[in-house]
């Protein structure tokens, strides 16, 4: 009990024994952090109503995963950023490739259903198909064609007195004014020899333009200072048309006075209203 330990401490221990590493020895990992959440398309239940299990989560109510949910969201935002990115530099492409084609498909996808698809396509995959090129430029060239006719129809077209025109317009605009005053919502028009003038609506799609009908067949209209009139509307009925733009309130008085008709109301007139050829309420309103 008394023997010194000098021996035990600091003598030969011999050599060391060292352990080979084993050819099937596994690196130490840490368990995975796995997000369990409820399947969202059984809610949790593992069914899907009265089909069976539920085939997203095969029937386990749940679904695991291996990252957050913030994590795989902000994984999903940067794959669709990276995908626009990607989509949008082959519009840039395409835009360069085919200036003329996109620029008539940005003009055009508002007032037609097929250039709005194509369109979107086009932002979506970056590209169109050779048909679909083919209907593009078929388009563009339709769209020339119907410019060139518009212009050949307009050279054609005979001009109408402009003062005529102003002054119908304000008579319009006087009667239009008087209504409201009225509390009324009645649109002004004046039927002469069976063709009835009307102003368009602001929010037509031809504003400041002046429509005539035979009753309710369109004859045409007066815009630009001429009168566009259309396959129903006879050499006599523009002669009409015309002539009546010349001076507005004598045609209307020469109507009344002819015909013993108010050419606004169409209420008969008489004393001295048949002389002037519009009824008095008639008058204030179109400030004849």
């Amino acid at each position: 009990m008394n023997d010194s330990l000098d021996d035990l401490f600091n003598g030969d221990m011999g050599s060391v024994r060292v352990e080979p590493v084993r050819a099937n020895a596994v690196e130490y990992k840490p368990a995975e952090t796995r997000f369990i959440e409820g399947c969202p398309k059984c809610r949790g239940t593992g069914r899907y109503g009265s089909f069976g299990i539920c085939f997203t989560c095969n029937g386990k109510g749940k679904k695991v995963f291996k990252t957050a949910p913030a994590t795989r969201e902000q994984n999903r935002f940067k794959a669709m950023e990276r995908k626009e990115r990607i989509a949008q530099d082959s519009v840039d492409a395409f835009n360069a490739a085919h200036p003329a084609e996109y620029a008539w498909l940005v003009d055009t996808a508002a007032r037609w259903d097929v250039a709005a698809s194509l369109l979107a396509g086009l932002q979506r995959y970056g590209t169109l198909t050779e048909k679909q090129l083919a209907l593009v430029q078929n388009g563009i060239a339709r769209d020339a064609s119907r410019a060139l006719q518009r212009a050949e129809r307009a050279a054609g077209a005979p001009v109408a007195s402009s003062e005529g025109v102003d002054r119908l317009k304000a008579a319009f605009d006087t009667a239009i004014a008087y209504s409201a005053e009225k509390g009324l919502k009645l649109s002004p028009r004046i039927t002469i020899d069976g063709l009835t003038i009307s102003p368009a609506k602001a929010a037509s799609a031809n504003p400041g333009a002046l429509y005539v009908k035979a009753g309710q067949t369109y004859l045409g209209k007066v815009t630009g200072g001429r009168f566009f009139a259309s396959r129903e509307c006879n050499p006599a009925d523009q002669s009409k048309v015309l002539a009546f733009i010349d001076n507005p309130a004598e045609a209307a008085k020469v109507y009344g006075q002819t015909t013993g008709t108010c050419c606004v109301c169409n209420a008969t007139l008489r004393s001295d209203w048949k002389l002037r050829g519009i009824g008095p309420i008639c008058a204030e309103k179109f400030g004849w």
